[in-house]
């Protein structure tokens, strides 16, 4: 049995990278012709001639990675540069009768749905230029059931059509790590083929220890006919939001998504195995994780790779007056208070006016055994999702609830959507006050 290929390709110094890690992107020409190239020695090196993926006439969909809505400069969205690359190298070599892209923000319903993603992150104007014949907003879409065969958690899904209808599916993700997933690449690219359904279900479904075999289970729906990484600036830290850019100048490729991820993570400085997604899709068979059954062509692993800070979910102890309480429950909530509050820190919030104004703030999820309800008075008190209920401590919770200066509740089994929604409620308090900087 042969070895599949993955392509690593160096675009070369991109001299609008400098203005772009500054906090400025501004498409050049000079940076897209490096890009293209990149993009088609990347390609040819890992499939042969295009034409092994795409027939005469067929329709080819890219999927990238939008996530949030959020502009090119926050580097949790797939570079504009990538989306007119790639969008071009298939009207230009292809024999497809047309080329979409098309995405859903993991968080739609929260942080803004598909059509002002796509056009915050300049994805639409890239797709445009890149000669796109369709771009297409998932969330305005219909929907078809699916059941997932083979699949061990999710079995059911409601998918996109057009993701169905493509003839070909290109997945276009972005090299960054992710509080949740270790790292966030082609499999995890997958969440956004399915709706946001809130509090729980659906895209916010298994999101707790479950995550990687969610990711396994929804690559069942439909493999990738080929994987195209944007390498060119990731992110590390804490991805896959408030992380840091970090410069590779590079473009990975290849048909089978598991061994790209494999590559991918190993150039990041992550052992394959210690992704949830990869470890279970590979374990499944359902792509190869082993380097030494991969063959890579271009660049070698050891040439180009960087060990990439690792993203922490630990939301226990990192702020001052914002205290979490968190001892019986599963990284669903865990990671997203984590995310949550670095968002809001992040924003430049004074916190120690914020307390003068508001009070100290205090996040409650799961079990909490060692807690004091009166720890809560003159608090602001966040409880995060169903299970503290099903806790001993639940008379707890709810006397602290009573005694707190302030009650928000996030119901829902892993409620995906405080990664945003506990940020924009710390937010409201502060804007009331006029204490964001």
């Amino acid at each position: 049995m042969s070895k599949p290929v993955v392509s690593v390709v160096k675009s070369g110094h991109l001299p609008g990278n400098a203005s772009f890690l500054a906090g400025k992107f501004e498409r050049r020409q000079d940076d897209l012709e490096l890009i293209k190239k990149a993009v088609k020695e990347s390609i040819e090196m890992a499939v042969g001639s295009i034409d092994t993926i795409v027939k005469e006439g067929q329709t080819v969909l890219i999927k990238p990675n939008i996530a949030f809505l959020a502009p090119p400069e926050s580097f949790a969205v797939v570079d504009p540069r990538m989306i007119e690359a790639v969008v071009w190298y298939f009207k230009t070599y292809s024999k497809a009768k047309a080329v979409w892209i098309g995405d859903n923000p993991s968080l739609g319903m929260h942080v803004g749905k598909a059509r002002p993603a796509l056009e915050a992150a300049g994805m639409t104007a890239a797709a445009i230029a890149g000669g796109a014949d369709r771009i297409i907003y998932f969330d305005e879409e219909p929907l078809v059931d699916v059941d997932i065969e083979g699949a061990t958690f999710f079995r059911h899904a409601k998918v996109f059509k057009p993701f169905l209808d493509a003839d070909v599916v290109i997945n276009l993700p972005k090299l960054k790590v992710h509080l949740a997933g270790t790292v966030t690449l082609g499999l995890k690219n997958w969440n956004g083929i399915v709706p946001n359904v809130h509090p729980s279900g659906e895209q916010q479904g298994v999101h707790r220890v479950d995550l990687g075999q969610k990711m396994a289970d929804m690559y069942r729906i439909r493999k990738a006919d080929l994987t195209i990484v944007d390498a060119l600036i990731g992110m590390e830290g804490q991805g896959p939001h408030a992380g840091t850019p970090v410069e590779m100048n590079l473009v990975i490729a290849g048909t089978d998504t598991v061994a790209v991820d494999a590559v991918s993570a190993t150039i990041m400085g992550f052992e394959p195995m210690e992704v949830p997604a990869i470890r279970c899709a590979g374990t499944e068979k359902l792509g190869e994780i082993d380097l030494n059954r991969i063959e890579v062509v271009g660049e070698s692993v050891a040439s180009v790779k960087r060990f990439f800070k690792r993203p922490n979910g630990d939301p226990i102890g990192m702020y001052k007056d914002i205290t979490v309480f968190a001892q019986q429950t599963c990284p669903g909530c865990y990671v997203n208070v984590r995310g949550a509050l670095d968002s809001f820190v992040n924003t430049g919030i004074d916190m120690e006016k914020f307390v003068e104004e508001n009070g100290a703030v205090m996040v409650i999820g799961g079990g909490v055994p060692d807690f004091e309800p009166e720890m809560a008075i003159g608090k602001n008190l966040f409880i995060t999702g169903d299970c503290w209920k099903y806790f001993p401590s639940r008379e707890k919770v709810e006397q602290a609830a009573e005694l707190a200066k302030s009650v928000t509740y996030y119901p829902g089994c892993a409620p995906v959507y405080i990664f945003s929604q506990l940020n924009k409620d710390l937010q409201s308090l502060a804007k009331e006050k006029e204490l964001v900087r």
